[in-house]
């Protein structure tokens, strides 16, 4: 972990510019991957456009103050809308490549969920595909327009004078707050829920500090990289889960779901193996730099 501190943005206006084409990035961002995936439904595009609207609302989240309230739930209430309706889509993606990678005989899980996960998919891309078209872009473009105006001034939507390096610590004292609640108990075994919470709360921090280094122009690359590495085993553990209720609704015989079960149980098993391992040897500590 970083222990020299960075340098810190000169004024409040250097920050905002920064903010502001990070925000005006981050939306082009989620339009130009959206019409990626109206066009093709690559499974690629599909992560980048969940990737790009959680970030984009991680953007939003943080700038506020600078706008409207009612704007703010507005747009982030459809961005979130999207980030959701991509979800099973991408569990099914997720589930092939997995099963795929698990498969070394015709009687393995592939042969078993090929004939149904396909199906499975070409209905999801009909529904993703109608809400996508029904995503609400030019009205968020105006809205996206006004905030990014709203980030050259050195005051709230209410007209309040902020500490930008002081907004921002206290954020990122609050996020890392949530995760240093949810380790302790983590690594029990039973501990599903936790571990579901953890990854979430990781994920939120993550955002926000690839938010925050640019913007306050120091280095975070190296807890960015613990993060992935938390982010990484938690998401594969929350994957796992997904999966089995995706099997769930498959009709497979009792023989096809157990090989199933054993398959997923095997691989949360060695999951947590990895999760304990990290923890002990690279424990999560707060960083920051203001």
């Amino acid at each position: 972990m970083p222990t020299k501190k960075a340098r810190v943005a000169a004024d409040s206006s250097a920050i905002l510019k920064r903010c502001r084409s990070m925000l005006l990035a981050g939306w082009e961002d989620l339009r130009a991957t959206r019409r990626a995936v109206l066009k093709t439904f690559d499974p690629d595009d599909i992560h980048d456009l969940r990737v790009a609207s959680r970030r984009f609302r991680a953007l939003v989240k943080l700038f506020e103050p600078w706008m409207p309230s009612k704007n703010a739930a507005s747009m982030n209430k459809k961005v979130r809308k999207l980030t959701r309706t991509l979800g099973v889509l991408r569990n099914i993606d997720e589930a092939q490549l997995f099963f795929r990678r698990h498969s070394s005989t015709d009687s393995g899980p592939e042969s078993l969920l090929c004939r149904d996960l396909p199906e499975m998919r070409g209905d999801e891309m009909k529904r993703v595909a109608k809400t996508l078209a029904l995503f609400d872009q030019n009205g968020l473009e105006r809205v996206v327009q006004k905030l990014a105006v709203s980030l050259e001034k050195e005051r709230s939507a209410d007209g309040d004078s902020i500490s930008l390096p002081g907004y921002f610590s206290n954020i990122s004292i609050s996020l890392f707050q949530a995760i240093h609640a949810l380790l302790p108990a983590a690594a029990f075994r039973e501990a599903r829920e936790t571990r579901h919470s953890l990854r979430i709360a990781i994920k939120k921090w993550r955002y926000f500090l690839e938010i925050a280094g640019p913007a306050l122009d120091f280095d975070c690359s190296s807890i960015l990289g613990l993060l992935r590495e938390y982010q990484s085993i938690l998401g594969g553990m929350n994957d796992v889960a997904e999966f089995g209720r995706l099997c769930e609704k498959l009709t497979l015989s009792q023989h096809e779901r157990g090989i199933v079960e054993n398959i997923l149980r095997a691989e949360d098993e060695i999951l947590l193996e990895k999760f304990e391992e990290l923890i002990r040897q690279k424990p999560l500590t707060y960083y920051f730099v203001a």
